[in-house]
């Protein structure tokens, strides 16, 4: 009873709590009737809205026109004649519409139908696919022809239209600025044009050794070879990847930068490939505390390894430990942004370095001309006597060409006393470079045995099925699997 009454008790108490804070409430608001709703919003909040709405929307307007799906399809010719297989009577026919095995996207960069996208949004062009181009006006052309760089993967498609198409222009990505409103435009998931609002997150991001432009904008799979565009509607980059653990949208995209896609693209209307400007020598990031105890601002400075013989960085007069400040005034930042800059240098001209060396009270000025990189060339340091004796091997299968490494050639690809199978060239697109592989590489192991020689790689090669490569990378120890037809090689 004492029990109950106690509980009572306490309900009443609450009770009477909530009901004394409810009139109190009433006291404070007033009754329902005295509660009066603003009449209207901020004017100038929603006029500052509405003019950013009315932005997106007329830049929607002038880049829509001109971005393209990509549609790759099943090549006709591998169905052309069914009575030639077993129970074709029992065979569907197929529409083109079950002939489409995947779409990306690009954009018109020429009223004549010149087109921009990404190289891999193509390359199955090469494996018995066709590629056709879809306006935003439903329009639909095959591509007569594709041009590609796969190491920018960057390609150019012509269509023939029978008039001018509208098209876009390329910005200067350099004035790109973190926070800058973007839009990206493509075909996510072949949904046909679609438009995503977002920032430049974060600009020179490096990512598979290519800088990028990141984004906040929603790029998804489908997107790659869209536009990134500004708000008056010039492209600032592709959008070509993203970062995500689901395979969707994360909030993390990425693009080629404008001057880089547009160099690319120039390159590969008027010569058919790209010829990249090159220096020649290893190039590595002076740290933070290195920067200090040089008296350098932040992380400026990029550090030479020791030239290549007969490289512009070895006519220039550069040296091993050559710590490079500026390139005709403009600061060096980082290898990547340098070896950017040098790939587009005019080879035309000298350019003046300022490098700092040690022993020398005063950074010391240097001119090089920058020369273009020849077809095949390394950019690993070797001995040309190893390949003119023969000590070299080209593997045409796995796309690689390689030489037993010596103390000098790891020491210089900075795999210190490891021993193995350096990679010299590890051709784009190949077996070996999709699976990872570049050059500079050491193959330590092949199917769990060490390779030190030519004849121990031919040897394990000479197995057919898939090989286990160790390999280290940039101070990594990888494993990747490579297909081999073993003896039929």
């Amino acid at each position: 009873m004492i029990r109950r009454l106690a509980t009572n008790t306490r309900s009443l108490i609450c009770v009477a709590v909530l009901l004394g804070l409810f009139v109190q409430s009433r006291a404070i608001l007033g009754s329902e009737q005295d509660v009066v709703a603003p009449e209207t919003v901020d004017q100038t909040a929603y006029e500052h809205a509405k003019s950013i709405s009315t932005a997106f929307h007329q830049t929607a307007q002038k880049a829509l026109p001109a971005s393209v799906k990509i549609i790759v399809k099943k090549s006709n010719n591998l169905i052309s004649d069914k009575s030639k297989l077993p129970l074709a009577e029992l065979l569907p026919e197929l529409s083109d519409r079950d002939l489409i095995e995947g779409a990306g996207s690009g954009f018109i960069v020429d009223p004549s139908g010149v087109i921009v996208t990404n190289c891999h949004v193509v390359q199955q062009a090469d494996v018995g696919k066709s590629i056709s181009v879809e306006l935003n006006d439903g329009r639909r052309f095959p591509a007569k022809k594709i041009v590609k760089d796969e190491k920018a993967d960057v390609a150019v498609v012509t269509i023939e239209a029978p008039e001018p198409l509208p098209c876009l222009t390329f910005a200067d990505s350099d004035a790109v600025e973190i926070g800058d409103w973007v839009l990206a435009i493509g075909n996510p998931f072949m949904l046909g044009s679609s438009v995503s609002a977002g920032i430049i997150s974060a600009k020179e991001r490096l990512r598979d050794s290519k800088l990028f432009l990141q984004t906040d904008a929603a790029v998804n799979p489908g997107n790659s070879g869209g536009p990134l565009v500004n708000l008056r509607g010039e492209v600032v980059g592709v959008n070509t990847a993203i970062a995500s653990l689901s395979g969707g949208y994360q909030g993390v995209g990425f693009a080629i930068p404008a001057n880089i896609a547009r160099w690319i693209a120039d390159q590969l209307r008027n010569k058919g490939k790209v010829e990249r400007a090159f220096l020649g020598a290893p190039l590595s990031q002076v740290e933070y505390g290195e920067a200090r105890k040089l008296n350098l601002p932040g992380l400026t400075g990029v550090r030479v390894g020791a030239p290549f013989k007969d490289s512009p960085a070895a006519k220039a007069g550069l040296h091993a430990n050559d710590v490079l400040l500026t390139i005709d005034g403009r600061p060096i930042e980082s290898p990547e942004l340098f070896e950017s800059f040098v790939e587009r240098a005019d080879v035309n001209r000298d350019f003046k370095l300022k490098v700092l060396r040690q022993n020398s009270p005063e950074p010391l000025e240097l001119s090089i001309r920058f020369e273009i990189r020849p077809d095949g060339y390394v950019g690993v340091p070797m001995t040309e006597n190893l390949v003119q004796k023969g000590s070299h091997k080209m593997d045409k299968e796995w796309g690689v060409m390689v030489i037993p490494s010596t103390p000098d050639s790891a020491a210089r690809i900075g795999a210190g006393s490891l021993e193995g199978i350096v990679v010299l060239n590890a051709t784009p697109g190949g077996l070996a470079y999709r699976a990872g592989i570049r050059n500079g590489s050491l193959i330590l192991k092949m199917n769990g045995r060490e390779v030190r020689t030519i004849d121990e790689y031919e040897q394990a090669k000479s197995e057919s099925g898939e090989i286990e490569l160790e390999f280290w990378q940039k101070s990594e120890i990888k494993t990747v699997r490579l297909a081999t037809k073993g003896k039929q090689n």
